[in-house]
């Protein structure tokens, strides 16, 4: 969308750019949006595979694929151990019994790792600051709400795809007139927090779902930056002003009316007393009564109606709880360092500049993105496949240092002095990657 022309936007804008969360997370994404069956069909078709080349390479990518599958499985094994004794969804019994310290130690050990596959799934954490820079937004273009983070013994928030998306709203300080900016929106959001033990009262009530011996863990989708306090614990809606000025105007105004016809009556009362006028005096006092009763009943609906849209809300954009977050990560993880390894080894075997002299990092690192740009834009159907596509998921930015530390670890790919890394020939590649077999599980 265009907004030089609207100074609205621009202020909005100014502000997203000076924003902490937009500032950290990277200008390009590192997560790659393609299925790795997509991305061997497109390397087949790019570098004419067939034969036994094609043979050799649908081998060695179904043992990369395997043996990664066989080392994430052996962490997610660990995981689940661990967080067997964490999970509020179990319907096991833990035979054993660990104290208070021990068991704050086990859940921050959980987190922790948990920390590290997100990372691998190339999610960035925020700081409690962008996390405040959100609340805050949505105080401005959202349901306003009170967020205690006085109840949470640890919270960490991670997301992935950063970009921007059309908010539409109408006010009345604009005459009700349509507004419409762009605001920040993340792709996926992963929450993995733990509730304090030692709340008071108050809190413990608010909170009596939660239980402070485990921890809860929670990933969404397509969530806007001022909306992410509604995914908190804790959170409490406040009616904007234009709400209580709807509730509280009527109100006052027909307990004034109220009060007025009561003197009234009270003073006509005392200088003709009648059974009709008492009972006169009675109804009125009985309806002013069950007016300010309604008053009340519509702030608390009006109360419900935004919590309802928020319930709404969030069971679309749910994707996965607890134990469920855990196998999600693993296979994202999984997925982003198989096709990371099977890119950066088919174009260092392939590539007609790189067969004979190697390529160096930022020489592979181009020759990746711009075969993940076109592949992209093919899957999005657009007509301009090069450099005219311009779709932000197409402009990844390959972690090519990343892939070649993999391309090491697995004996694929070789470095010299001059630092040009050279792929091994595709049948030495298929026996290291059995050789890793043999030793991953003898």
């Amino acid at each position: 969308m265009d907004t030089t022309t609207n100074p609205q936007h621009e202020n909005i804008l100014g502000r997203i750019e000076d924003n902490p969360i937009a500032q950290q997370l990277p200008d390009r994404p590192t997560f790659i949006p393609l299925r790795q069956a997509d991305l061997k069909s497109g390397l087949v078709d790019l570098y004419s595979l067939d034969g036994q080349d094609l043979e050799s390479f649908e081998k060695l990518c179904d043992r990369v694929g395997a043996l990664f599958h066989v080392e994430h499985q052996s962490t997610l094994l660990r995981l689940e151990a661990v967080y067997a004794l964490l999970d509020p969804d179990t319907q096991l019994l833990a035979m054993e019994s660990l104290g208070k310290d021990k068991l704050e130690g086990v859940g921050d050990q959980l987190i922790d790792q948990v920390s590290g596959l997100l990372f691998s799934a190339h999610y960035k954490r925020l700081t409690r600051k962008e996390i405040q820079r959100a609340i805050d937004v949505g105080w401005q273009w959202g349901v306003k709400l009170e967020v205690d983070f006085e109840i949470f013994d640890r919270l960490e928030i991670f997301a992935r795809g950063y970009r921007k998306v059309d908010i539409h709203r109408r006010r009345w300080q604009k005459a009700f007139m349509k507004e419409t900016i762009e605001l920040p929106e993340f792709s996926r959001l992963i929450m993995v927090f733990r509730i304090k033990e030692d709340l008071d009262d108050k809190k413990k009530k608010t909170q009596a779902k939660l239980d402070s011996r485990f921890v809860y863990l929670k990933t969404f989708k397509d969530i806007p930056e001022s909306e992410v306090e509604v995914l908190l614990p804790g959170s409490k809606i406040r009616l904007t002003k234009m709400d209580r000025a709807k509730i509280l105007f009527p109100t006052l105004s027909g307990m004034a009316i109220t009060i007025y016809k009561i003197s009234r009556s009270a003073l006509l009362l005392t200088l003709a007393f009648s059974w009709g006028t008492i009972f006169g005096l009675t109804v009125l006092i009985g309806g002013s009564i069950g007016y300010v009763g309604k008053s009340v009943m519509s702030y608390f609906r009006t109360k419900n109606n935004y919590q309802s849209g928020l319930t709404k809300n969030l069971y679309l954009k749910n994707l996965d709880n607890n134990l469920g977050v855990l196998y999600r990560i693993l296979n994202e993880a999984e997925e982003q360092e198989v096709s990371e390894t099977i890119l950066a080894y088919t174009v260092l075997w392939k590539h007609p500049e790189f067969r004979e002299s190697g390529a160096r990092f930022r020489q592979l690192d181009e020759a990746v993105e711009a075969f993940i740009k076109s592949s992209v834009c093919r899957a999005l159907n657009d007509d301009d496949l090069n450099d005219q596509c311009e779709h932000r998921a197409a402009d990844v930015d390959f972690e090519v240092h990343d892939a070649l530390g993999k391309l090491a670890r697995l004996g694929l790919a070789t470095v010299d002095r001059d630092g040009y890394w050279k792929a091994v020939p595709i049948e030495n590649a298929t026996e290291t990657i059995a050789e890793r077999w043999k030793q991953l599980l003898p």
